[in-house]
């Protein structure tokens, strides 16, 4: 193994939620590696397969496919589908840091997952989004901001400062600036 797959393999794991074709091009550049982190890309969501073909094409290959059946369409039965499976994704690997876009039934599950299981989130919020999605975004923005009154181990604290970096330096093609929803850690401005 070369010292850099060594590097590579001792930086905290960054797993970023990727549940659509959507999230696929907007989250695609944080598969580069980092020097603070190791974001992994997971395909998930209702159709994880198509997920994973859209990164492949976007040559930003998943770390981790989620696989899940889902009998009906619909949020819940997306949700009641993701949440164990997700949660039992946070408990195995325990990722230092879990990224998630938007307010999809999936994003909310890894969020419930991931604070359930004390690992930071970080939530980039979608705009023009239907109703379900904007009242999951804000489930979203609560479970992050419950996690602010934890105290933080302060290897988690650098990489949800790393994980804030890549988001705020790797724009979302096409859509220009947009903001982030940063979580108040009081170590974070340390």
């Amino acid at each position: 193994m070369t010292a850099r797959e060594q590097q590579e393999r001792s930086l905290p794991e960054l797993f970023v939620i990727v549940a659509s074709a959507e999230d696929a091009h907007a989250l695609a550049p944080l598969a580069g590696r980092d020097h603070e982190v190791s974001p992994v890309l997971v395909a998930t969501g209702p159709d994880p397969m198509a997920v994973d073909e859209v990164l492949d094409d976007l040559g930003a290959l998943a770390g981790r496919v989620l696989l899940v059946e889902t009998p009906e369409e619909g949020p819940v039965t997306e949700l009641v589908a993701l949440l164990p499976r997700l949660d039992a994704l946070v408990a195995d690997d325990v990722p230092a840091v879990v990224l998630v876009r938007g307010g999809s039934a999936t994003a909310l599950a890894a969020t419930q997952a991931a604070v359930w299981r004390g690992v930071p989130v970080v939530a980039v919020p979608v705009t023009g989004t239907v109703a379900v999605d904007t009242a999951n975004q804000a489930a979203i923005a609560g479970l992050v901001a419950s996690q602010e009154a934890r105290e933080v181990e302060p290897e988690l604290v650098r990489a949800a400062a790393a994980a804030h970096r890549l988001v705020r330096e790797r724009p979302e093609p096409g859509s220009g600036s947009r903001v982030v929803r940063l979580s108040a850690h009081r170590g974070l401005s340390a």
